[in-house]
């Protein structure tokens, strides 16, 4: 079983999910679980735990969403319901844990830092112009919108738990955010015994980044800028970025199937 996202979904149950997990690993389950360094969440604003009559239960308001399509913090009930009628597949972002408070923040972090919980981020759709736009361009128009997670959360763990809190050193940061999800699917994805380590026939994806300035840029206000401090990237032995510089003109990624 994969738990997803367990910073979003636990919330303020961390703790006791945490420690189910751990129950059900020591009792022979194979259970993994990740998360991302952020206190909010994204989805559809049509999605069943956003219905106005329920958000109580995430301790959630209408004020607490921002859709992003406009942009805007959704004013009030009214609003949420048209919205969900007009365009239930609209991103938006809702507010789980405020990163300005300490007890939220801690919690978010004890939700990072446990055992062997894999660094999350997560492929959301660009919105420009309350409109979707073709990922596969690059860069993306002024203005884009999405999750900050899409671009920033392997850089933001480096900086925040590596760097500033020394909650996790080099190696184990390195191995939440790349062997620890090969691990997951190779039993299903037989590609992905190739991945997540640097050695002998295994495929050459590498990062190469300078711990002392790799950080993220991306925010909820500019959620489409790059990380800084990235050199070079290789994905399958070809150079993808060289010195910071993106070359787009090459395409050297394969897809990734299950059997």
């Amino acid at each position: 079983m994969h738990y997803c996202h367990i910073n979003s979904t636990s919330r303020r149950h961390i703790d006791r999910v945490l420690r189910l997990i751990e129950r059900c690993r020591a009792e022979g389950g194979r259970v993994t679980t990740e998360a991302y360094p952020y206190g909010s969440g994204s989805t559809a604003i049509g999605a069943a735990f956003l219905d106005p009559e329920l958000l109580f239960r995430w301790e959630l308001t209408p004020d607490s969403i921002i859709y992003l399509p406009t942009g805007e913090r959704v004013a009030d009930v009214a609003r949420l319901r048209e919205l969900r009628a007009q365009d239930p597949g609209g991103l938006a972002i809702f507010e789980l844990l405020r990163e300005d408070d300490p007890g939220d923040r801690d919690l978010l972090d004890r939700g990072m830092l446990g055992p062997d919980t894999m660094v999350a981020t997560d492929g959301m759709p660009l919105i420009f112009d309350g409109q979707q736009v073709d990922d596969s361009a690059w860069p993306p128009p002024p203005g884009t919108v999405t999750h900050p997670r899409t671009a920033g959360s392997f850089s933001r763990t480096l900086r925040r738990y590596v760097r500033e809190d020394g909650a996790m050193d080099i190696t184990e940061a390195i191995r939440r955010s790349s062997t620890l999800p090969a691990l997951a699917l190779q039993d299903v994805c037989p590609a992905m015994r190739r991945k997540g380590r640097l050695q002998v026939n295994a495929d050459a994806d590498i990062v190469a980044f300078d711990l002392a300035t790799v950080t993220d840029q991306a925010t909820y206000a500019e959620s489409c800028r790059v990380s800084t401090g990235v050199r070079h990237v290789l994905v399958n032995g070809v150079a993808l970025i060289r010195d910071g510089r993106l070359d787009t003109a090459v395409l050297p990624g394969r897809p990734v199937r299950a059997t």
